[in-house]
Formats: C-alpha cells, structure tokens, sequence
C-alpha cells in the first residue's frame, strides 16, 4: 500500500459504524446512505488488501485487522473534530475548552489548588474536568474525550501512546483499622491470608506485588478485591481483617481521623508517581501548557 492511500472519510465510517453498531446507524449519524457506508467499507477493504468487517444478520463486527485499524483512526477522528472545534472557537475569538480527566486519588491531591491558580488568571477559558477510574482516563485520551490527564501511573500503565510527565511521587504504604489485631504483625509471608483491598487496577496487581515483595517470589494473596472509589475504599478498608494499601498522603488523612494505622511490616517501599498524561501528537494550547505549570507547581 502505498503512503497516504488512506481518506479520512473513511476513517470517519468505520468509527461510526463501531460506535453506533450497523450500517444503517452510521448512514444516519453521517448523514449518508446505507449504500455510500458499504462502498467507503469495500473501498478502504480493497485499498487495505484486508477484511475488516464481518457482517452478519445481527449486524457487523470488526476482524483483528480492523480492531488494529480502530484505533488509529480514531485519533485520526478525533483530531479532525478537536481541529474544527479549534478553528470554531478561533472564529468566534474564543479560547478553547480544555477537557481534563482527572484519576479518583488525583483529584484530592493535586487538582484543587491547580484548578484555583487556573481560573485566577484564566477566567474566562471553559474547563471541562471528569473524575475517572483509570481505564476510562486510557479511553479518554484515546478517543479525543480528554486534551489531558492528570493521574497516579503505575509503570504497567505507561505505554508507547501517551506521554507521561512526572510532577510528583507517593510512597504506597500498608494500613489496618485502627486497633486490629494485625498489626501486630510484621512479616509479609504470614499476612497473604489476610482480605486485601487494592485501589487501583487488577492488572497491576502483579507488578505491585513483585515490587512490595523485593522481587521475590512470595504468592499473591488470594484474597483481594479491588475498589476505585474513594468513599468507598475508606469504609471497605475499615472492615476487621483487612490489609488496605494507600498512597501516603491519604492514608495519613485517616490516620487522624483515627480510623487507620500504618501497617510496619517487612514489605519494601513501593512508590507511585504522579503525571500528566496525553497523547504524544497533541499539540499543546497556550492554555494547556499554563494548566501544566499550575499542576507542576502545586504538586
């Protein structure tokens, strides 16, 4: 195939027949005929050398070629309505909104006071900020939904989309209720039959476990269940018999407020670092780039 092949109209039909489920919707969402959406597939299909949808009588689905398609054209979507809502507002002398997703532990840490800075010099810029669980921040950012995020990154979270700019760290410490008869105990190794409680996604789970036990080898335990709110974690952690794990700064919240204790075990330090995230082909705004320094400098 060779460069530059590929329309954009095309990529918009494929997004939408993904997103509103078959043919016929995305005729209508693009204000079309059915006929003009199946063409644009066939045509991109030829000029691919690949299948890319499987039709059917309960409606389409993507083969892995177009899975693996998808995603690059939905940036490529996204960035042609993010560039025509810029030149709208640049019309109309307008600043851009600025969409900013914000992970459930961030936003309690490191937001507030950057908002504040912010708005003190930026009134009149529309800020659009959404507190997420981390799959929704990775979404997010793919689909265009967020110019930004600002959250609590594990290394297994990084990847070659998006880039992560560190403006700070937490250490990740252990906690009981206050008063439990855990914390008497100071080996790991004798801990891992205990209920865990972990806030952040299962799929890091391993890493961090590797981490907390030195690298080691010693087995996960087999009980832990994962909580992303934050309201909730603070009473899930609070139950007899629980091993909570918190970011530094909210566990000493808890502490006094006397409802937790640090648990002196023999684990290893394990740290979190707080970024900024976003795409590594978004261009930054002025505004943008100020939100950064606010979020750097109160962090």
């Amino acid at each position: 195939m060779e460069r530059g092949t590929l329309k954009t109209a095309q990529l918009q039909t494929l997004v939408a027949i993904v997103e509103h489920g078959t043919l016929m919707a995305a005729a209508d969402a693009l204000n079309v005929s059915q006929p003009a959406v199946t063409k644009s597939i066939k045509e991109l299909e030829s000029r691919l050398g690949v299948q890319l949808l499987e039709r059917s009588g309960a409606g389409v689905r993507l083969t892995r070629y177009g899975e693996a398609l998808l995603r690059r054209a939905r940036s490529v979507v996204a960035e042609i309505v993010s560039a025509e809502r810029e030149l709208e507002e640049m019309k109309s002398g307008m600043e851009r909104t600025l969409s900013i997703g914000v992970s459930l532990l961030a936003s309690s840490i490191a937001v507030p006071e950057a908002l504040r800075a912010f708005r003190a010099r930026l009134p009149d810029v529309r800020l659009n900020v959404h507190e997420c669980v981390p799959a929704q921040i990775i979404d997010g950012l793919r689909d265009g939904s967020f110019d930004l995020c600002v959250a609590f990154v594990a290394d297994s979270d990084i990847t070659a989309e998006y880039r992560v700019v560190p403006v700070g760290e937490a250490a990740q410490v252990l906690a009981v209720p206050r008063g439990d008869p855990l914390a008497r105990e100071t080996l790991l190794a004798r801990l891992t039959g205990a209920r865990w409680l972990y806030y952040h996604t299962r799929d890091s789970l391993p890493a961090f476990w590797r981490e907390l036990c030195g690298g080691g080898t010693l087995p996960m335990p087999s009980h832990v269940n994962i909580c992303t709110s934050q309201r909730l974690y603070a009473q899930l952690a609070q139950e007899a018999g629980t091993i909570s794990v918190w970011p530094e700064p909210l566990l000493e919240e808890e502490i006094a407020l006397g409802r937790m204790e640090r648990l002196h075990s023999d684990a290893q330090t394990t740290r979190l670092t707080l970024g900024l995230m976003y795409r590594k082909d978004l261009v930054l705004s002025a505004s943008l780039e100020y939100f950064i320094e606010c979020i750097r400098r109160t962090s």
